[in-house]
């Protein structure tokens, strides 16, 4: 790609200097229809598709380096304003398609350790219950990731970080849930924490997810006393997360267990998140709907209630079908989510136990593969529905003037290629 510039025009003098432009891609989906009807029942005349398109925007200057800011305009590059005729151009030559910036909504980024050896003993017939039950999954990382320094840490998850950026991802939220004691769990918020300086042009989202798992030796009674009394109020004055989520599940917390982290979260000014109806149904999507949480994930064994509930709220459900993948386990089912009404975003869910990737786009081919999404249906998931999902939407997820300059320059000339092309 080549950088150029546009013809000089009339106005130009009134150009600001911090203008840049993308020029000439092969399209432009703007998103601007998912706006409108709010990420439910999306369709193709929602994308808004501009061929030849161009997308204005300014910059802004953070640690020296000049990073996009808010979008001045969208269009056809034939198109473009007279008063923009001198800003600087980038044309992508009709070979590449532009879209909102791909958001991760789910991801467990900051950790430590290797669990491929247990990938290798379910692939052998083990289910992730009787590894746990053996002392592995969850534990094993908690293990390594307590004995990990924040350096450490800090140098795998900017790796992580820039692994993900490669598939498009503009936007990361970030789950503790690594550490499950109050010195660990500030260890990791922190550390993603961090990042935010690191890698100013990505937007981070963190999440307190202290009740992961029930530590090794604890009673689960006293475990949600000492989140509810010690490690909630030790994130919030630290100011290191934006939610709370809680994995409610067999064998895991109940939804009392639930209730009452989440009545502390919000005294303290988190939002709160489920881990909801993974592993069997515990109507934990419709508990989640009904605290009006900003997302309910997993939904592997959501029910019609479940479904209903999701459909007449504001919770987004946040589909993982690299876990379910994974697991070999049964999909979300995604078509009656999306028939209902429910917003349906989707995510890696990054994590080392269930799904080791950080490869958007293959989760969109399952998406279009297992779950039956439509092209328009796997585009608002993750862009405007993914920022929704973490209560961004007002300033992302579309292309359109006055918002975040968050946008992604696909390597292929169709935005469908990105999933189309199977694990690039």
């Amino acid at each position: 790609m080549k950088i150029g510039r546009l013809k000089k025009g009339r106005d130009s003098k009134r150009t600001p200097p911090s203008l840049r432009a993308l020029v000439h891609a092969s399209e432009l989906y703007t998103g601007a229809g998912f706006r409108k009807t709010e990420g439910r029942h999306v369709s193709e005349s929602d994308m808004g598709r501009i061929e030849d398109g161009a997308l204005l925007y300014s910059g802004r200057t953070v640690g020296g380096v000049e990073i996009p800011d808010r979008i001045e305009w969208v269009g056809r590059t034939t198109d473009i304003p007279a008063k923009y005729a001198r800003v600087p151009a980038l044309n992508l030559n009709h070979k590449h398609a532009v879209t909102a910036g791909f958001v991760d909504c789910h991801t467990h980024l900051v950790f430590a350790g290797d669990r491929s050896e247990e990938f290798a003993l379910r692939c052998g017939g083990l289910s992730y219950e009787e590894i746990a039950k053996r002392g592995g999954g969850i534990q094993t990382t908690v293990n390594a990731t307590r004995k990990a320094s924040a350096r450490e840490l800090l140098a795998l998850a900017e790796a992580r970080v820039l692994e993900a950026l490669r598939f498009g991802i503009r936007t990361l939220e970030i789950k503790s849930g690594y550490g499950l004691t109050l010195e660990a769990e500030i260890k990791q918020l922190e550390v993603a924490k961090k990042l935010r300086k690191k890698f100013p042009h990505v937007r981070f989202s963190l999440t307190f997810l202290g009740a992961h798992a029930i530590p090794a030796g604890r009673e689960r009674d006293a475990y949600v006393r000492e989140i509810c009394e010690k490690m909630l109020p030790e994130v919030a004055r630290r100011k290191l997360a934006d939610a709370c989520d809680i994995f409610v599940d067999r064998g895991y917390f109940t939804v009392d267990d639930a209730l009452r982290i989440f009545k502390s979260a919000r005294s303290l000014g988190l939002s709160v998140k489920v881990h909801a109806d993974e592993l069997a149904n515990t109507e934990s999507a419709s508990f989640a709907a009904a605290q009006g949480a900003w997302s309910a994930d997993h939904l592997l064994a959501i029910s019609e209630k479940g479904i209903r509930a999701l459909a007449a709220s504001d919770t987004v459900a946040v589909l993982l079908p690299a876990t379910a993948f994974y697991l070999k386990a049964a999909h979300a089912p995604a078509r009656k989510l999306i028939e209902a009404g429910a917003r349906v975003a989707l995510s890696t869910d990054f994590n080392p136990g269930t799904s080791m990737t950080l490869n958007l786009p293959l989760v969109m081919t399952i998406g279009a593969l297992y779950l039956g999404m439509t092209r328009a249906e796997i585009l608002c998931a993750v862009t405007y529905n993914a920022a929704r999902a973490l209560r961004l939407h007002q300033d992302q997820g579309t292309l359109e003037p006055g918002l975040e300059a968050r946008f992604t320059v696909l390597p292929f000339a169709r935005f469908e290629e990105s999933y189309y092309r199977f694990g690039w």
